[in-house]
C-alpha cells in the first residue's frame, strides 16, 4: 500500500487498484486529517457524533461525492450482502457486512478496527464491492458469498477481479481460543494451515490467508490480489485496533467514476 493525499486527507491506497482510472478507493488513517488521532468514521462506537459527522463530510469531499452517496453499513459480523443504488436508505444497510454497486459516483465502504476490510473491483463489468470480514465473517465465508453474488448478478469471474485485503490484525498478534479454532477447522479443514497452535486450546489465526484462499478458490489470479501487510495492532499509530482498546473505526471504500 502507499500513502496518498486527497483534498487534504492523508489516505492509503492499494498499488494494484490505484492504477485503475475508472475507480477511486481509499483506506483511512486515524490521523487522516490531522495529528489529533481522532479520524473515526463510526457513530456507534464513538460518543462524539459531531466529530464523526465532520470526518464523514471530509471523506465525502475527498472522494468528490455527496455526503449521502458515501454509504456505510451497520455491521454485525454476519453475511448479509446489499446491492447499493442511489435510492438505498440507511435502513436498507442495517445488519449488513458487504456492499456491492455498479452505479457511478456512489462510494461504498466498510469500517474496521482489527477485522479485515476487503475491496473488490470487477474491471470488465465495472462492479465494486466492500466487505467486512472478522473471524466470524471469515468462517462464514462472507467474501466467498459476495464473490458469488457478483457472479450471479453481474457475471463477475475471477480473472476480471482485482482485490485488496486491507489493514487488520496479523497472525502474529491474533491469538484465538477453542471456539474460533473449531470454527476455522470446520470451515477450512484441519489441514488448511491457517493457524499456528502454540498452547493447549490456543492458536494464532491468519485472517489474511483465510480470505486470500476464498479469492483463489474463485479463480482470482494471485497477482491480482494485494494484501496490505499492515497489522492494526502493530501499526496502532495509523489504524484503530479494538485489541488495543480503541473505540474508533477506520474505513475502506471504493467507487466507480
Amino acid at each position: 500500500m502507499k500513502r496518498v493525499t486527497f483534498d487534504q486527507l492523508g489516505l492509503w491506497q492499494f498499488e494494484i487498484l490505484s492504477q485503475e482510472p475508472a475507480i477511486r478507493h481509499f483506506v483511512t488513517d486515524r490521523n487522516s486529517y490531522s495529528f489529533d488521532d481522532t479520524f473515526t468514521l463510526s457513530y456507534s462506537s464513538t460518543p462524539d457524533t459531531a466529530k464523526v459527522r465532520v470526518n464523514r463530510q471530509l471523506l465525502a469531499s475527498a472522494m468528490q461525492v455527496d455526503e449521502h452517496h458515501l454509504v456505510f453499513p451497520s455491521q454485525v459480523h454476519q453475511t448479509n450482502i446489499v446491492h447499493v443504488t442511489a435510492g438505498t436508505t440507511k435502513d436498507d444497510v442495517q445488519e449488513t457486512d458487504a456492499l456491492i454497486t455498479f452505479e457511478k459516483n456512489l462510494c461504498i465502504a466498510v469500517m474496521s478496527a482489527d477485522c479485515v476490510p476487503i475491496i473488490l473491483y470487477d474491471k470488465k463489468n465495472m462492479v465494486v464491492a466492500a466487505v467486512h470480514s472478522g473471524w466470524r465473517g471469515t468462517v462464514a465465508r462472507i467474501l466467498e458469498k459476495t464473490l458469488h453474488e457478483m457472479h450471479m448478478k453481474f457475471g463477475t469471474v475471477g480473472s476480471d477481479l482485482l482485490a485488496g485485503i486491507g489493514p487488520s490484525v496479523s497472525q502474529d498478534a491474533y491469538e484465538v481460543g477453542e471456539e474460533v479454532i473449531q470454527s476455522v477447522q470446520h470451515t477450512f479443514g484441519r489441514e488448511s494451515d491457517l493457524m499456528i497452535h502454540h498452547s493447549a486450546g490456543k492458536a494464532r489465526l491468519d485472517l489474511w490467508k483465510a480470505n486470500k484462499l476464498q479469492l483463489l478458490e474463485f479463480s482470482v489470479p494471485e497477482g491480482q490480489i494485494e494484501i496490505a501487510d499492515l497489522c492494526t495492532v502493530k501499526n496502532n499509530n495509523h489504524f484503530f485496533s479494538a485489541r488495543k482498546g480503541d473505540t474508533g473505526r477506520f474505513a475502506a471504500g471504493i467507487m466507480v467514476l
